[in-house]
């Protein structure tokens, strides 16, 4: 089944007909640096600790630290700013702040005494909702390029490459048959033979990309204590994601030469983009205490399995100098359900603990993006599935993290960590960076913690095939609120 490539996608080598392809694999397999306010404020790095309710998601055996029952919840306050370079052209896109909550969280602990039932005398359950992933992004890009450049070319020369050589019967429903209804290209002339009405001497063209969505899972927790020593744990997920993208890219005739023809003023194409659906995985973990100092944590996490719908449809709109009305044609709506295999992920853990005060703890994750599959029962993806092991690689998270508690009721912490880039031959660097602070404040059986969250990433855009490369740098703002209890 063939359906338009959306645009926007961080790696385009080929500008494909099939909707679903690396580009979705990738972005739909990531994750990154969410959790409670404390977890954050650590980097991530509580592998070997637990006793907080976001460990469950990363690693299980963290439930079967608690010795109380625990209720908690945070609040997000984000502030996401994207700059791009397009063509020696620098552009600021500002997204305003955003309010969400990203985790709430129950943990029951049932601790019984071990002269009544032996070494296994800790058994906990918890179960709650952690937010994974954001989409929520604005890009925008601007360029202008004169005809005599060949080193690239506008969107509406593709669509005339595209269109040669079919009837216009047989062109794209969602890009080229566009184009013909809104007379951006015309035939001139038996079949399959077109020009475009886009021939202008100076083009300017801009692109604006509005994404939203998130990635969460809600998630069941069993954990158990061995001698108080070996911690055991199980985590089933259930991720959901809802994601949406809509770009529009826009040409227009730029500073016009005194011969220009045309009588085309602009036009826009515009794409719109929906996909949602649930999955499950299994999350199998453990930490060991070598001593009463020293912690060490190991996880593995299965592939999570998605069963997701995409729904799309695409629209163009003309300006003609001799027209009073804009030219207008829509696309159907397209809809395929098709699955996907994230990758399995492994982690390493280690903490230690200095006089009761203070704790520094590291966490190191390997997954690899080329295991990556796509399936459906109506369309072969075999070419995808070889595109993402040739694309992308196997790489490593670190997180790094430290706690120092300046008062019995008052701790100080920080952390960084940083998430390696899936693309292999360094085809791409789409690495982050975060760097967190925060503090938490005890009073009585109420905690709470404030954090904030700098994350910077880089990556390269390509529109489409022929584009020229854009540089997306996004900066990334949070606030992040937990409050709790203990019971």
């Amino acid at each position: 089944m063939k359906h338009f490539n959306h645009l926007c996608l961080f790696l385009l080598l080929g500008y494909s007909m099939q909707a679903q392809n690396h580009v979705d694999v990738l972005r739909f397999s990531n994750e990154n640096l969410w959790g409670t306010a404390r977890y954050v404020s650590m980097g991530g790095a509580f592998g070997a600790l637990g006793a907080n309710a976001s460990s469950t998601s990363y690693n299980p055996a963290g439930i079967a630290t608690h010795t109380t029952n625990e209720l908690s919840g945070s609040i997000n306050f984000s502030d996401l700013e994207s700059q791009s370079m397009f063509q020696h052209s620098s552009n600021k896109f500002n997204k305003n702040r955003t309010l969400s909550i990203p985790n709430i969280n129950y943990v029951n602990a049932t601790v019984f005494d071990p002269e009544d039932f032996g070494d296994w005398n800790r058994w906990n359950f918890g179960l709650g909702f952690n937010r994974l992933d954001d989409y929520n992004q604005d890009i925008y890009l601007e360029q202008n390029f004169s005809s005599s450049d060949q080193s690239q070319f506008p969107l509406s020369e593709l669509f005339l490459r595209n269109a040669s050589g079919k009837p216009h019967y047989d062109l794209h429903d969602f890009r080229e048959k566009l184009a013909f209804n809104t007379y951006v290209i015309d035939s001139i002339g038996g079949i399959g033979n077109y020009k475009s009405n886009a021939n202008f001497s100076n083009t300017m063209q801009s692109y604006k990309s509005n994404q939203s969505g998130s990635k969460n899972e809600f998630y069941f927790s069993l954990g158990a204590a061995y001698q108080n020593r070996l911690f055991l744990g199980l985590t089933i997920g259930f991720p959901s994601i809802e994601f949406k993208q809509v770009t529009t890219t826009t040409e227009s005739n730029y500073n016009p030469s005194p011969g220009d023809t045309t009588l085309l003023r602009s036009f826009n194409y515009k794409t719109n983009l929906s996909v949602s659906g649930s999955g499950v995985n299994l999350k199998l973990g453990l930490i060991y205490k070598l001593d009463e100092n020293i912690r060490y944590g190991f996880a593995l996490h299965t592939p999570t399995y998605y069963e997701l719908q995409e729904e799309y449809w695409a629209s163009m709109t003309s300006d003609f100098v001799d027209e009073e009305q804009l030219r207008y044609d829509e696309s159907t709506v397209g809809i395929f359900d098709y699955g996907l295999y994230t990758p399995f992920k492994m982690m390493n853990s280690l903490a230690v603990i200095i006089k009761k005060k203070a704790v520094i703890s590291i966490d190191h994750e390997y997954l690899d993006y080329g295991t990556s599959k796509i399936t459906s029962d109506f369309y072969n993806f075999t070419e995808t599935n070889k595109d993402v092991k040739n694309y992308y690689k196997s790489t490593s998270n670190i997180k790094i993290g430290g706690e120092f508690r300046i008062h019995p009721q008052l701790s100080l912490r920080g952390g960084y960590a940083l998430y390696g880039s899936p693309f292999a031959n360094n085809l791409n660097d789409a690495s982050k960076e975060y760097l967190t602070l925060g503090l938490g404040l005890k009073v009585k059986q109420y905690f709470f913690d404030l954090t904030h969250v700098s994350s910077l990433s880089k990556e390269d855009l390509y529109i489409y095939d022929g584009a020229s490369t854009a540089s997306i740098e996004s900066n990334n703002s949070q606030l992040l609120f937990s409050a709790g209890f203990k019971f």
